[in-house]
């Protein structure tokens, strides 16, 4: 989404992009898709806590329309992981392509540490592609924040944040919202050299460096889809 799409109260009243903007950076409100299969879509701004609960229909049920038994009892968990494997797969970007490798990057992340991305070839690494100003990006920042969560202490992940920010503005913002991925500040070099023109955009390179997934905007399964290609790239 940029901010020239078109968002929406619960009431049906259009917000103006300082508005939504402004809701979302307190982090209390989630930009919900009215349809999610519409890549011009609007969005609703939903108080956070809103849950949508979906039945979804056994095989059964689909080709037949009635239902042989009731369905299984789920967990709270169960329950999520198959409302959101229901939901079409995120938007893909236009900026790479499935199975291609990504052309490496060299470069030092907020601390100097160095990074070449030629050197994590073995490894899964999740890159995203973001800047402080970008409300889709504050949005998606907590849920990125439990992906790295759900998988710490294994060195065969790797999460790259790639901010078009500078490092003072940088640390000045991370004083206030912690963001777990290992951070690259003024990445616009890098982001210009995959013609990125929309944030945030999420990548995921295999062990061999290929792209396996990849995405613009965030979508309320995006961690879903990129736990489920993480698991996959670590067999």
């Amino acid at each position: 989404m940029t901010r020239h799409s078109v968002v929406k109260d619960s009431t049906g009243k259009q917000l103006t992009y300082k508005e939504w903007g402004d809701l979302v950076r307190t982090r209390q409100f989630v930009l919900w898709p009215e349809n999610i299969e519409d890549p011009k879509t609007a969005f609703i701004v939903k108080k956070k806590g809103t849950k949508e609960v979906r039945y979804i229909k056994s095989e059964t049920e689909q080709t037949t329309g009635t239902r042989e038994s009731m369905p299984k009892q789920l967990s709270p968990e169960e329950a999520k992981e198959q409302y959101m494997a229901s939901l079409p797969k995120p938007y893909e970007s236009t900026y790479f392509n499935t199975g291609e490798i990504m052309e490496p990057f060299s470069t030092h992340d907020i601390n100097g540490n160095k990074i070449k991305l030629k050197d994590l070839r073995g490894k899964v690494v999740v890159l995203n592609f973001w800047f402080i100003g970008c409300p889709a990006c504050m949005q998606e920042i907590p849920e990125l924040n439990k992906l790295v969560d759900d998988y710490k202490g294994n060195s065969n992940v790797i999460f790259l944040a790639i901010a078009l920010d500078y490092r003072y503005d940088l640390k000045k913002f991370l004083k206030q919202t912690e963001f777990k991925y290992d951070i690259i500040d003024d990445g616009r070099n890098i982001a210009a050299r995959y013609k990125i023109g929309l944030y945030p955009t999420s990548v995921i390179l295999n062990k061999e460096g290929k792209v396996t997934f990849h995405t613009v905007g965030f979508a309320v399964n995006s961690p879903y889809w990129m736990r489920k290609t993480i698991n996959e790239g670590l067999k």
